[in-house]
This record gives structure tokens, C-alpha cells and sequence, in this order.
């Protein structure tokens, strides 16, 4: 292998894949600030409730870039745009009759459970999370993969 070869697999694997980066906005909630370091491709957080090392000066290095906040992600938004992709009538009046009022999170959960739409859940939600991943790295200047090829 010459260098040039070496040095763009080197860089290649620097890259972050909008999947890692996606995984990554599960973990976020209110009490987590996470953060993405651009010269180590790792990420780390500090938390509010004290959980974390403590050491939250470290994030203010310009290494470190901020991820979306859980109302960035607004995945109540996600959910509701879901609700509109199922065809079927009831499903999708049971689904956004769930996103009323308080605890709309864990009825809607109960409801695409119960009306075995788990697995398009899961998958409309990752491309939701994806999409965002794409416009946070493209707003930062960071390279990304799609999957990490």
C-alpha cells in the first residue's frame, strides 16, 4: 500500500456516518449535553444531574461541537409526521389520537405496539434522525458518510 492509500483510509475513518450520529440523539434528553469531538470523532457529555465527570470546561475548546438538544430533535414532530405516512384510517386516527395531551410519548409507543407498526416506527424515526444528523454535519462543516463505506 503507498501512503496516499494509507492516509485516505486514515481520513475515511474519521468520517462520521449519520447513523452513529443519529444513535447518538437517542441519548439525548434535558438533563444530557452532548457534545462531538472533530479532532478525535469521539462524543461525550456533561449532565445536569451529576453523572457525569464534572469537567464541563473542557466543551467550551472549539474542538468540541454541540448535538441538537432533544427540542431540536422534536420527536413529538416526528411522531406526528409519521402518523400521516400510515394509509389506513384507524391506525392513523388511533396513532395521532395517542399524541393528545399529557403522556402522548408512552400512549403513542403503546399504540404503534399494539397496531404492530413497530418496525416502520423504528425505521421512519432512524430516517428522521439521519436526515437531522445530515443538516447538523453540514451546518458545522463536518464529513460524513451515509453508512460508513
Amino acid at each position: 500500500m503507498t501512503l496516499k492509500v494509507i492516509f485516505d483510509k486514515m481520513q475515511e475513518v474519521k468520517k462520521l456516518t449519520l447513523k452513529k450520529l443519529a444513535e447518538h440523539f437517542e441519548m439525548v434528553d434535558a438533563d444530557k449535553h452532548w457534545f462531538y469531538n472533530v479532532e478525535t470523532g469521539e462524543f461525550d457529555y456533561y449532565s445536569d444531574d451529576g453523572d457525569s465527570d464534572g469537567d464541563t470546561e473542557r466543551f467550551e475548546d472549539k474542538k468540541y461541537i454541540r448535538l441538537p438538544s432533544q427540542f431540536d430533535l422534536n420527536e413529538y414532530e416526528i411522531m406526528q409526521d409519521f402518523a400521516y405516512t400510515v394509509m389506513i384510517p384507524e391506525k392513523q386516527g388511533m396513532l395521532l389520537f395517542a399524541l393528545g395531551g399529557k403522556g402522548a410519548f408512552r400512549r403513542f409507543k403503546d399504540a404503534v405496539n399494539g397496531l404492530n407498526l413497530r418496525e416502520d416506527w423504528w425505521a421512519f424515526r432512524l430516517a428522521a434522525f439521519k436526515e437531522i444528523a445530515k443538516n447538523w454535519c453540514e451546518r458545522n462543516g463536518i464529513e460524513y458518510t451515509e453508512d460508513g463505506k
